[in-house]
């Protein structure tokens, strides 16, 4: 079985919108600078004030591999990593969906897709928008 992300870390707000098929971010209260993973203090000003807030769902690959190794049991190879830079400009990985990985290119816009894993656990993958040509 493929392992499962920590989902009451300190970044349970993001697990949890996920399982509401959101996307969802740190932000810091002084100076609006989005941030993900969480943490105490703003990478910018420095402030330890910060909110979660929702963000759009939409952003655009930067990069991908594809591991040809099952580095977790369960994992079929070969499997894609991208990192996708959300339109609010924190960058995750994930995993691509919707799309063969010889399609893939750096700038390709993507959308949210989301995955239930378990009945408590959502993950949160990319697709192609429709949207955008």
């Amino acid at each position: 079985m493929r392992p499962l992300p920590d989902i009451a870390g300190a970044d349970a707000p993001f697990w949890q919108a996920l399982r509401r098929r959101e996307v969802s971010v740190q932000r810091c209260a002084a100076c609006g600078t989005y941030r993900f993973p969480a943490a105490r203090t703003c990478p910018h000003c420095r402030s330890e004030r910060s909110e979660w807030t929702a963000v759009e769902p939409t952003g655009a690959i930067e990069t991908w591999c594809v591991f040809h190794r099952a580095y977790f049991d369960g994992l079929p190879v070969p499997y894609t990593v991208i990192q996708v830079r959300l339109d609010c400009g924190v960058r995750l990985f994930s995993n691509p969906v919707d799309v063969e990985t010889n399609a893939l290119r750096i700038g390709l816009p993507v959308e949210a897709g989301f995955d239930d894993i378990t009945p408590e656990v959502t993950l949160l993958k990319f697709k192609p928008r429709k949207d955008v040509a």
